[in-house]
């Protein structure tokens, strides 16, 4: 138990050091980031940002809308999906969401609804996303949708245009994955139907607690905690989650990789990974145990048995309350990256991934690089993780394959294997792979999902075909390990 004492001490002593410099009063203070902390300021304004929608809700009633659906990326949709996954479900209306531009997924969404009896919530900050821009074209030319059926949300300053239903300008003094209290998370609590007046006051009873310089703070406490971590070589976060937080636990994954996985530091979040506790790589892990049931409180109890640490994330019953869930968090990792001296804010490398995919997509002969063998991945002891991005067609044989890889590494290596999947890791935790951590092995996973030209998917796939290769020529060379295989 040394190592867990020394961490817990080693907390105290970060914790002091945050009241005792006024940590939090100066970098709310600090000029060269004043153009990102509108979120600061969010948790007051969340009434009157509510009021936008009345006209939307009208819309819903008088014309017997069934369903809505949010679409958009990364930082513009994280916080629906967590608001949405925390709901019940609502009686009156269906509540979707798309964050992929694989054609599986949004056939199986086109089979679900009826176009005419739904409304499209076009989610973009820069107003450029890729994948939402090409959505949006998908659905208005190849499906017919009505733009008197669609909602637009963006930073973009843009007069009234009657072309949409309506157009909300969104304030711009706000990074994407600091959005949640803004109208990309209000809009989606408010159609979910709750209770919009107690989502504000638990917002703003959170950023009371989190502004105090004092021992109580909640979000100083758990940055010194990870802090005491990260000094003890802790880099990896196994975020264990219920299917009602999971996505929760998916924003929290972006929250942390894209804030802090800059200039060779951060940390590598892992969400609902399995692991078995007598895996020795579990001694370079911190684990998450998000709003806990029975059984997770048992695992965590085996974990700290364990000499591994712990922190229990305990949510209110209300569901109102991930209002302040959402401000503390973003409070802990920004006192996180002013302890780390980087700027959480921002997302140099992402925008390099982004650039090299528009340059395939116009090159009219692409040399595509040579498939590998899996057995050519040489995995030493000093690679932590194997994580496989997954551009594939999302089939019962692709994913049958990638099972059986994560098997072979784990049971081979006793390395943990993981899955994330294209596109949504670029918006996620695509600058922490770029930036941050070093020790991991990269596999790529393909398959034919470029179709026929024919097909009303193809410019969905061509698109996803171009990050791929952008993606791996990036990787290629910055990466020791990486791997491109085809189903």
């Amino acid at each position: 138990m040394k190592k867990l004492q020394k961490i817990n001490e080693n907390s105290n002593l970060i914790q002091n050091k945050i009241i005792n410099d006024e940590l939090i009063k100066n970098f709310i203070g600090d000029k060269s980031i004043k153009n990102y902390l509108g979120w600061i300021n969010l948790p007051e304004k969340i009434t009157n940002i509510n009021k936008k929608f009345i006209a939307i809700k009208n819309k819903i009633d008088e014309e017997n809308i069934e369903n809505v659906i949010f679409i958009g990326m990364g930082g513009s949709i994280e916080s629906a999906k967590t608001i949405l996954g925390l709901s019940q479900n609502n009686k009156t209306i269906n509540i979707f969401y798309l964050d992929s531009i694989k054609f599986s997924y949004i056939k199986s969404l086109e089979e679900k609804i009826s176009i005419e009896k739904s409304i499209f919530i076009f989610c973009s900050k820069s107003g450029r996303t890729i994948e939402t821009k090409t959505l949006e074209n998908y659905f208005t030319k190849k499906l017919f949708v009505k733009t008197k059926n669609i909602i637009k949300i963006s930073d973009v300053k843009q007069k009234k245009d009657k072309k949409y239903f309506m157009y909300i300008n969104s304030e711009g003094n706000i990074g994407g994955r600091y959005s949640s209290l803004s109208e990309y998370g209000i809009l989606s609590a408010y159609l979910a139907g709750y209770n919009m007046e107690e989502f504000g006051k638990y917002a703003i009873m959170m950023k009371q607690k989190c502004l105090s310089n004092n021992s109580s703070n909640p979000a100083i406490e758990l940055a010194g905690f990870l802090m005491s971590c990260y000094k003890n070589n802790l880099r990896i976060i196994n975020i264990v989650s219920s299917t009602k937080t999971f996505n929760f636990s998916l924003w929290l994954e972006q929250l942390i990789s894209e804030s802090l996985g800059k200039k060779n530091q951060g940390f590598l979040p892992i969400v609902n990974e399995i692991t078995k506790l007598d895996n020795p790589k579990l001694t370079n892990r911190i684990f998450l145990i998000i709003d806990p049931d029975e059984k997770t409180n048992i695992y965590a109890k085996e974990l700290l048995e364990n000499n591994i640490p712990v922190k229990v994330i305990n949510f209110a019953k209300n569901k109102s309350s991930i209002s302040g869930e959402f401000f503390k968090w973003q409070m802990v990792v920004s006192i996180l990256g002013k302890l780390m001296n980087i700027n959480p804010f921002d997302q140099p490398n992402v925008e390099k991934s982004k650039n090299l995919t528009k340059k395939y997509l116009v090159e009219e002969k692409l040399i595509e690089p040579d498939y590998d063998d899996l057995t050519s991945m040489e995995l030493d002891e000093k690679i932590s993780c194997v994580v496989i991005l997954d551009y594939s067609d999302n089939s019962e044989k692709s994913q049958n394959y990638i099972k059986n890889i994560q098997m072979l590494i784990y049971n081979k290596h006793g390395k943990s294997c993981i899955v994330l999947e294209a596109p949504r890791y670029l918006h996620s935790i695509g600058q922490l792979f770029k930036s941050g951590i070093k020790n991991v092995a990269y596999i790529f996973i393909e398959n034919s999902y470029i179709l026929d030209e024919n097909s009303k998917y193809y410019e969905l796939s061509k698109i996803l075909h171009a990050q791929a290769l952008s993606e791996y020529d990036i990787m290629k060379k910055i990466a020791k390990r990486v791997l491109r295989l085809r189903v």
